[in-house]
C-alpha cells in the first residue's frame, strides 16, 4: 500500500508538470490571457478539468462530450490490441524457445524482425486493400475496412453499394460487431509489438530453461510442454508483462495513426480535428489539444504504474514496500 501511494503521488506530480508545461506553451503562443497572470489562469483551467468547466469551448464546441466517446473508442482498440499481443506473443515465444536454434526458430526470428520493421499505419493500409473491402470492391472482404460498429466508414472512398454497414445490434451482437470492426486495426497495431515481445519472451524463457530447477523437473520425467507452461513461463512473465506495459506509450502513439486510417472516431481522429482549416491556414484548437495531452499522459502513467505492480504480483520475492 505504501508503494502504491508513493507511485500515485509521483504520477500525479508528473501529470501536473505535463499539464503545466503544455498550458504555458499554449498560453504564451495561442491563448488570449487578457492580462491574467499565468499561475491563476493555469489554476482556473486545472480546476475545470474534472467537470469540464473553464476548459474553453474551442473550435469543437464543449470538449468532454467530444473527448469521452473518442477516448472510449481508443481504449477499446488498445484493450483488444493488448489481448492479441499477449496471446500471440506468448504462443510464439514459447514455440521459439522450445525449438531454439532450429529452422522454425530462425523463421520465427525473421518474422518477428519483419513485423517490428513494418510501421502499423503501412500494415493497416495493406490490410484494408487486401483483407478488407477496398474502394471499387477489391479485397477479400473478410472484415470491414473501417468505421465503428453501426457507423459507415468515412473518408475511405468506400462504395456503399458493394459494402454495407450493418446495424450495431444489442448485447453480445453489439460486442461481436465491435470486435469484428476492430480486428483489422488491432492486427495492424499488434503485429510489430508481437514481434518485439515474442523475442523478449523467448530470451527470458531460454534463460529460465537453463536453471537448475528446470533440470530437476526434467529429471523427474516432466514433459517438455509441462516444463515450459507450468514451470518456466510464470518466471518469464515477470519480465514480459512489465515490458509490455512500459511499451504502452508506443502502442498508444501508434494507435492514433491506426485510428485515423480506419476512421474509428477515436483520439487519433480527434487529434486531426483539432486542426481546423480556415482559408488554408491551420488553426490549432488549444483547449482540445491541452486536454488530449493530459489524457495521453494519464494513460501512459497508469500503464507504467500497472507494470510496476505486476512485478510484485508475479514475483513474490519482490518487496514493493
Amino acid at each position: 500500500m505504501k508503494f502504491l501511494v508513493r507511485r500515485v503521488v509521483l504520477a500525479i506530480g508528473v501529470l501536473l508538470m505535463v499539464s503545466f508545461v503544455s498550458f504555458c506553451f499554449f498560453a504564451s503562443t495561442y491563448l488570449p490571457l487578457k492580462g491574467t497572470p499565468l499561475l491563476p489562469a493555469y489554476w482556473r483551467w486545472l480546476r475545470g478539468v474534472p467537470t469540464g468547466h473553464n476548459l474553453g469551448h474551442g473550435l469543437l464546441g464543449p470538449l468532454w462530450p467530444v473527448v469521452v466517446p473518442a477516448m472510449a473508442h481508443t481504449l477499446v482498440l488498445l484493450a483488444l490490441t493488448l489481448v492479441v499481443v499477449v496471446v500471440v506473443a506468448v504462443a510464439l515465444g514459447c514455440l521459439a524457445a522450445a525449438s531454439r536454434s532450429s529452422a522454425l526458430d530462425v523463421v520465427l526470428r525473421a518474422g518477428s524482425y519483419l513485423g517490428w520493421a513494418v510501421p502499423p499505419f503501412i500494415l493497416g493500409l495493406v490490410l484494408q486493400q487486401t483483407v478488407g473491402k477496398a474502394a471499387g470492391g477489391s479485397g477479400l472482404g473478410w472484415f470491414p475496412p473501417g468505421g465503428w460498429a453501426g457507423q459507415c466508414p468515412g473518408g475511405l472512398g468506400i462504395d456503399l453499394h458493394t459494402f454495407r454497414c450493418p446495424s450495431a445490434g444489442n448485447g453480445l451482437t453489439y460486442v461481436g460487431n465491435i470486435i469484428w470492426h476492430l480486428m483489422l486495426p488491432a492486427i495492424a497495431l499488434a503485429v510489430g509489438f508481437i514481434g518485439l515481445h515474442s523475442r523478449y519472451l523467448r530470451s527470458s524463457l531460454i534463460a529460465v530453461l537453463d536453471a537448475p530447477y528446470i533440470t530437476t523437473a526434467r529429471a523427474k520425467g516432466v514433459s517438455e510442454r509441462q516444463v515450459i507452461l507450468r514451470h518456466a513461463l510464470r518466471n518469464s512473465l515477470i519480465t514480459f508483462v512489465p515490458a509490455l506495459l512500459n511499451d504502452f506509450g508506443a502502442i498508444f502513439g501508434a494507435s492514433l495513426a491506426v485510428d485515423l486510417i480506419f476512421s474509428l472516431n477515436g483520439l487519433g481522429t480527434l487529434f486531426v480535428r483539432v486542426l481546423n482549416v480556415n482559408g488554408g491556414a491551420p488553426i490549432l484548437d488549444t483547449y482540445a489539444m491541452q486536454l488530449l495531452l493530459l489524457i495521453g499522459g494519464l494513460l501512459v502513467l497508469t500503464a507504467s504504474l500497472l507494470g510496476e505492480l505486476a512485478v510484485g504480483l508475479l514475483d513474490p520475492r519482490v518487496n514493493l514496500d
